[in-house]
């Protein structure tokens, strides 16, 4: 603005700050009292005051305190200025019809009428115009302009914006899928169409708790394998035993021996041969349950073994033909029978008379 535009300013303040302390000194209605209305006629003062010295936003904040007291074309006019000045033309257009309307035929708002007019001309051409319009796939969506949605009439028709950047923005549910910023200067005219090139998506069903899936479970621990021990005692045992059978069959050999001696070579034995056959017949008994439990101790401990590493060979099987084998090799005339019907000790008999 030029020093002769603010002249002209000054000259236009002064003239409605008088005009404005004139309709405010007017007799109160009943809705006010006198002491609102002293309080309003300084706040006017001040709020032109601060004007002049181009405070814009306190001096509004004036006016609005008068407004909600006594609102007069003038404090309307005086208002839609402050807001000129501010760069806020769209609410200044609107303040200045609504002054305009309120001073037609107040004979008091003379100043307002002759004063409005080129006001309202003036702002109708420095303010922006933006469309909106919707493109593909933004049929079905919300339009936003500066976080306002903006209805059918609005998307049909230019809208009056302040100069500066504005936010036009698309939701689709609670999702933002288009966000542009714009920006216009005093005078523009832009269009900006709304295109949506990602499909809309479902919401998420929300589960219930009645169906939500059991938290899997993790993996089992693998069971611990049997210990080797019992096993590896077992046949170390059975071993032990099958030596010990081993050592009374030696003795049984001997023995033998002896009583063959001792018969002459035939199956008659004296009388006196009688201990060697006791001995004879003690020996093979303790041999046959000493190399039986080992035989069986052999087999269960390699069973323990087998279930507690995993595979193994079966077992070696032994039967009792074996010990009678065993039993019966080098046997001289003398006949000593493994099982023999009538043995009085472990299955042992010599057969001969005595």
């Amino acid at each position: 603005m030029d020093q002769r535009g603010l002249r002209k300013s000054g000259r236009q303040i002064l003239a409605a700050a008088a005009l404005g302390a004139a309709v405010l000194a007017a007799p109160p209605s009943g809705a006010q009292t006198r002491e609102e209305l002293a309080e309003a006629r300084a706040l006017f003062q001040e709020g032109v005051a601060l004007s002049a010295a181009n405070n814009c936003a306190a001096a509004l904040a004036r006016f609005h305190a008068v407004a909600s007291v006594r609102r007069t074309p003038q404090v309307l006019f005086n208002i839609a200025e402050c807001e000129e000045r501010l760069g806020r033309l769209v609410s200044a257009l609107g303040n200045y019809r609504i002054a305009a309307a309120a001073a037609e035929g107040d004979p008091r708002a003379k100043d307002v009428t002759a004063n409005v007019g080129a006001r309202i001309e003036g702002l109708e051409l420095r303010i922006p115009k933006l469309a909106i319009r919707r493109g593909q796939g933004a049929l079905t969506a919300t339009i936003l302009l500066d976080g306002s949605a903006l209805g059918a009439a609005q998307m049909s028709a230019d809208i009056p914006v302040d100069p500066g950047p504005h936010v036009v923005s698309a939701r689709i549910g609670d999702r933002e899928v288009v966000r542009e910023t714009v920006t216009l200067e005093e005078g523009d005219a832009k269009t900006v169409e709304v295109a949506i090139t990602e499909p809309p998506t479902a919401p998420a069903a929300v589960a219930s708790p009645r169906d939500a899936a059991p938290p899997a479970a993790g993996p089992r621990p693998p069971p611990a394998r049997p210990s080797r021990v019992p096993g590896l005692v077992v046949l170390g045992a059975s071993v032990a035993s099958g030596a010990v059978g081993g050592v009374f069959l030696g003795l049984r050999a001997g023995t033998l021996s002896d009583l063959d001696a001792l018969c002459g070579g035939d199956t008659s034995c004296p009388p006196s041969a009688r201990p060697t056959a006791d001995r004879g017949r003690l020996y093979t008994g303790v041999a046959e349950v000493a190399i039986g439990l080992g035989v069986v101790g052999v087999a269960a401990g390699i069973a323990l073994l087998v279930t507690s590493s995993g595979p193994a060979p079966a077992a070696p099987r032994a039967g009792g033909a074996a010990i009678r084998r065993a039993a019966g090799e080098g046997a001289g005339r003398a006949a000593v029978v493994l099982q023999a019907p009538g043995a009085d000790l472990a299955g042992l008999s010599v057969a001969g008379s005595f």
